[in-house]
């Protein structure tokens, strides 16, 4: 792979989680071997990646070659096709690193009417940036990580409800980064009701995730710390038909029935491209249970607290038996100051 396709990639990967239901995209324009052109989709709505690196280059984009993370796209959406763009700078050459499966039309074919030459330059990297949200896409759901702070016997919490703090500080910014890279960060209300959490990012210049809150039954407590800033929009999600929120920032959602399906067909509407669940054992099981997860990432300490598991992360009404139990692919583990982080996706 070239370096520019690499610069490419790398935009990419920067803008990750801030593009809502688009995908993050970067891109370099390179004429005579010099860089005279550099875009990433920034957010969802504004210019794509191509146009962001065309609108730099100008004039010295003409004759020249464009490297893309993914291949442009070809229809008329937020704003017109990248194609139509490429064209009309007069680009010599095409080079992208992953076909788009949604696209409603073939790119390829479209530039190269116009005497563009067009080349599939396969990354694996990209690829991987990409996988989950053709799915999503597909499916009009989220993009879904399940992140889970535990001890080795697999407790969230000891069965008196303690669990700040299972695992250390360290974890815990890169937690912060985590959170950074997603669109919204999802909890139930017992969660929010037994640790208090405010669910923001504590990085320098992070962006702070939607906060979205599930309670059915909708009986909340309204001075709990997270309802007390507004640096980020709050969605609690609920069948209390009655249930009003106490500022502008808190948005209620009314469901007539709560069921994952329908929260997350209505948070994918409403512009969430890449979602994070950070709950306690119900909703954290509710999501290892269902067709959605894309990634569970888990943070282990080097602890065991025994008990009755009351607050054991992953828990069902009835025994699996072990051919029928979950299995999943370790992508990564990484060792934070003696707690392991394990990044693994369903099989």
């Amino acid at each position: 792979m070239s370096n520019f396709m690499q610069y490419a990639i790398q935009l990419a990967q920067m803008v990750e989680g801030q593009t809502g239901v688009n995908p993050p995209v970067g891109s370099v324009v390179v004429n005579d071997g010099r860089i005279v052109g550099l875009g990433a989709h920034l957010m969802q709505g504004d210019k794509h990646a191509e146009v962001q690196a065309l609108d730099m280059a100008q004039d010295k984009a003409k004759g020249g070659t464009i490297y893309i993370s993914l291949e442009p796209c070809t229809h008329y959406g937020s704003t017109p096709p990248c194609v139509n763009k490429i064209i009309e700078f007069g680009l010599s050459k095409v080079i992208y690193a992953v076909k788009d499966t949604t696209l409603p039309s073939e790119g390829n074919a479209i530039l190269q009417k116009a005497g563009i030459e067009v080349e599939y330059q396969h990354s694996t990297e990209a690829a991987q940036l990409y996988e989950d949200f053709f799915k999503a896409k597909n499916n009009k759901v989220p993009e879904i990580t399940v992140k889970v702070s535990t001890t080795l016997d697999g407790k969230q919490a000891t069965d008196n409800g303690q669990s700040q703090w299972i695992t250390n500080p360290e974890v815990k910014q890169d937690v912060y980064r985590l959170r950074h890279t997603h669109d919204a960060v999802l909890t139930g209300y017992g969660t929010v009701e037994a640790d208090n959490p405010r669910y923001t990012t504590c990085i320098q210049d992070g962006k702070h995730p939607t906060r979205i809150i599930l309670s059915r039954k909708g009986d909340i407590d309204f001075s709990k710390q997270i309802f007390h800033d507004n640096l980020s929009e709050i969605w609690i999600y609920t069948e209390h038909e009655s249930l009003t929120s106490p500022n502008e920032h808190i948005k209620i959602i009314h469901l007539a029935d709560c069921k994952l399906d329908n929260i997350l067909t209505d948070i994918y509407e409403r512009g969430v491209g890449k979602l994070l669940i950070e709950a306690g054992p119900r909703v954290t099981s509710a999501f290892l249970q269902s067709k959605y997860l894309d990634q569970l990432i888990i943070y282990y300490a080097p602890k065991i607290i025994g008990g009755r598991g009351i607050h054991q992360f992953y828990q069902t009404d009835h025994v699996i038996d072990l051919d029928q139990a979950t299995q999943f692919e370790i992508i990564s583990t990484e060792l934070i100051n003696q707690n392991i982080k394990m990044i693994m996706r369903k099989k």
